[in-house]
């Protein structure tokens, strides 16, 4: 090709550069003033830089809330209590204990809020740095979420979900940080472990003891014990560590699961604890500070439990921009009977009843989206009579302009539903082993 010929297809595609930046940038010859005539000489360079309009914030601020793993330890609870009564899935999965899947899924949920934090650039560089080390080593299409917690994921977004810089106290011997209430709701990650570390104890000693169903008990009533490096028995605030996200529930497991498990314990290669471990950064927490690859048996765990649910999806599927359902708050409502304190570990006169009414300053929000809010209730706000958390969500909790919006929406009142989800999780719960 002749010079003269590269120059006229090179000219062309400079015209075709120029005119379809100055269509994009609302240049066109009718709406054209002098003073811009240098600047279309220079059309074809400029044109490399009309990705990046001016963005205005809204009021200056990003709109956030703190989210709730309540619901979500529900489901896993009933997803568990399901699969441990599925004698294929147990032969199948000889790795499978309830505790393995309540450590995935918490962690699973910080990664999920994380995600959304990020995609509005809300992140602290720590939390960053960690996300991204660990989305290298787990992207999150290898993630299993199974058809019942799917809703739920796909609602951490949108209105972000902001969860503390430094989650953890100084001191693994400390059990939870006392000053705040976020810890509460959101899973906890050293709790699961301590549960771990406890069963453990009892398979190693002499004679091992493998708990009956439901009779894992680290620390019981009108006792002093000794859980998770922490005293438990002398202080009544410290009682409601014991049902904390992850550990408010008995555990699924009977005696011959325990035994069974037993044996696969020394397998997944958890990272040693110490009473003085310090948990304040996100990657202590989630005990990854040293290894993420520990992590790798848990989610082969969770992978076979997702199989065994019709239109299991992975966390590729739930963007972390999440839908409009979080611009939804659900307001528990005051329960008969308020839970009481905690006299042991997974004391069942602690949990409350997921009754609610929604509201929000949004409009027109599809119904399926109110129903996802609705049913996952990652963003509440707790009932003004519980005595531990009532302060959870509060009116002035939220922050944003979003919750500035008026006027606000509201639902009727729904004390029921909830009651019908485990039934719902053991019905989508293939019966045998799925094909391959």
């Amino acid at each position: 090709m002749s010079k003269r010929k590269i120059y006229e297809v090179s000219s062309s595609k400079d015209s075709e550069m120029e005119k379809s930046f100055l269509k994009e940038s609302g240049l066109m010859a009718s709406q054209r003033l002098d003073t811009d005539k240098d600047l279309l000489k220079a059309s074809s360079f400029l044109s490399l830089y009309n990705g990046g309009p001016i963005v205005h914030p809204t009021q200056g601020r990003l709109s956030q809330y703190s989210p709730s793993c309540h619901m979500m330890d529900y489901i896993v609870h009933a997803m568990n209590r399901s699969l441990c009564n599925n004698f294929y899935f147990k032969r199948a999965n000889p790795n499978y204990h309830p505790y393995i899947l309540r450590l995935y899924f918490g962690v699973l949920f910080w990664i999920q809020c994380l995600r959304a934090g990020n995609d509005v650039n809300a992140l602290s560089h720590k939390q960053h740095q960690f996300l991204n080390r660990f989305l290298d080593n787990h992207p999150p299409e290898s993630l299993p979420v199974p058809n019942p917690l799917l809703a739920l994921f796909t609602t951490l977004g949108k209105v972000y979900p902001s969860v503390p810089v430094k989650p953890g106290p100084a001191r693994r011997e400390h059990f939870m940080r006392r000053d705040l209430v976020e810890m509460h709701i959101l899973p906890n990650i050293p709790g699961i472990f301590a549960l771990l570390e406890d069963l453990n104890r009892l398979f190693t000693q002499d004679p091992p003891v493998y708990p009956k169903l439901g009779k894992h008990i680290p620390v019981k009533e009108d006792t002093v014990s000794t859980f998770g490096y922490h005293t438990f028995g002398l202080d009544d605030d410290d009682q409601w560590f014991l049902v904390s996200p992850g550990l408010q529930y008995k555990c699924e497991a009977d005696q011959s699961l325990n035994e069974a498990f037993a044996e696969r314990y020394p397998s997944f290669d958890f990272v040693p604890t110490a009473a003085t471990d310090k948990l304040t950064s996100i990657s202590s927490f989630l005990h990854m500070k040293r290894s993420v690859a520990w992590f790798n048996q848990v989610k082969e765990v969770a992978i076979s439990a997702a199989s065994y649910f019709d239109g299991s999806c992975t966390l590729s599927d739930c963007s972390p921009h999440g839908t409009a359902a979080n611009q939804v708050v659900v307001c528990l409502t005051n329960p008969k009977h308020p839970p009481e304190t905690p006299r042991c570990s997974a004391d069942e006169r602690s949990l409350y009843e997921f009754g609610y009414r929604l509201k929000s300053t949004a409009h027109n929000l599809p119904p399926l989206t109110q129903a996802a809010a609705a049913y996952s209730q990652t963003h509440i706000r707790m009932f003004s009579n519980h005595p531990c958390l009532a302060s959870f969500g509060s009116k002035t909790a939220n922050n944003g302009p979003f919750w500035n919006i008026r006027p606000i929406g509201s639902s009727v009142t729904d004390e029921s539903s909830f009651y019908s989800i485990p039934m719902m999780v053991n019905r989508a719960m293939k019966t045998k082993r799925p094909s391959m």
